[in-house]
């Protein structure tokens, strides 16, 4: 395995790290976000279902 293809390998592997860690960002921001408006709203939800 040549010194390019490494080079290769790894930026492939940074990029997908990269993604995987603005996936799980994305994810914990919708997160709490949700809990957040919940804790505010949470009553009036409760209030309209029940």
């Amino acid at each position: 395995m040549s010194v390019n293809q490494r080079s290769d390998i790894i930026d492939e592997e940074q990029e997908l790290s990269r993604m995987a860690a603005i996936s799980l960002g994305a994810w914990l921001a919708i997160t709490v976000a949700a809990v957040i408006l919940l804790l505010l709203f949470g009553d009036v939800l409760a209030s309209l279902i029940l």
